[in-house]
């Protein structure tokens, strides 16, 4: 199986590109650095979807069989300029990839927030909401790839990611600024600690990707999320009862929060994931902070 990724050298990508390569994929990888730690049996373009046109022979020489689009710049940025960018970019790459005979499967990365809810259980037959440019652009990607996946009788798979966490995340994301302020035994500054959302660990999200390259399924839109929320305060004291063998910084904070209110609450529905991807979360939250914190040492 010849599998092209695009974000290879990201978050997600990178793992994933190895994970593959590890279960005999033939992989080639977009991204716009080679990591050290790469396979070597990975064959690399190191260049972003907006120099194509440079390396269109490649690929199609490579004759992928399935595209795992993860490439989308500069996330957190969510600028109607950055947001317009992306997607744009990201058409003309699927559109040329659609062409190619050999592709009969294309999964793509999503969002959460393509729901446009902070409340409750998002189910994947839920009306995706746009909120700001990011899933306007998200939601937009979607509709354009549903029209081509069905002209040239590809599956689509639309993998809408919630909170992915794990080693190689951004460093001013939660748990990693966790880390930090709990490494230096100081108190953690956290705005909404009541907050709750649903945590993926990493390697739960890889196995995902790695199924469906691999596994038949019906086109459609599928949840990569634990099934559950949990606080901020709550992984904090985990985090905490982790690296201080404590939880007296967490009571403090949690004294000292009671006045501010929760506004968010939302997580996965993953039965259609469950059923027809085959796949279902195995790392718990805590086992997840514990990968994550041998990582961060």
């Amino acid at each position: 199986m010849r599998v092209l990724i695009t974000g290879a050298s990201g978050f997600i990508g990178f793992p994933l590109s190895n994970k593959l390569s590890e279960l005999g994929f033939k992989v080639l990888a977009i991204g716009r650095s080679i990591p050290v730690n790469s396979h070597k049996s990975i064959s690399w373009i190191k260049s972003d979807l907006n120099s194509v046109e440079t390396y269109k022979d490649d690929i199609t020489a490579f004759k992928p069989e399935v595209l795992i689009h993860l490439a989308w710049q500069d996330i957190p940025d969510f600028s109607f300029e950055k947001s317009f960018f992306n997607l744009n970019q990201s058409i003309k790459f699927i559109s040329f990839i659609a062409e190619i005979k050999s592709c009969r499967k294309i999964i793509i990365s999503g969002s959460c927030w393509e729901y446009g809810k902070d409340q409750g259980e998002c189910k994947d037959s839920d009306k995706s909401i746009p909120t700001n440019y990011f899933t306007l652009a998200k939601h937009s990607l979607r509709l354009w790839t549903e029209i081509i996946a069905k002209e040239k009788s590809i599956t689509l798979g639309w993998f809408r990611l919630f909170y992915v966490y794990g080693p190689g995340q951004r460093p001013e994301s939660l748990i990693p600024t966790l880390f930090q302020y709990l490494r230096n035994e100081k108190l953690p500054e956290i705005k909404t600690p009541h907050n709750a959302n649903d945590f993926i660990y990493i390697d739960d999200v890889v196995d995902a990707f790695s199924i469906a390259a691999n596994s038949p399924f019906k086109s459609g839109i599928y949840n990569l999320g634990a099934g559950k929320s949990i606080s901020a305060l709550e992984i904090c004291r985990q985090a905490e009862q982790l690296v201080l063998n404590s939880s007296v910084l967490t009571k403090k904070i949690e004294l000292t929060s009671k006045s501010i209110n929760s506004n968010t609450n939302f997580w996965a529905s993953i039965s259609s994931s469950k059923e027809q991807l085959k796949w279902s979360p195995k790392v718990s939250i805590f086992e997840g902070i514990q990968k994550s914190w041998k990582q961060f040492k």
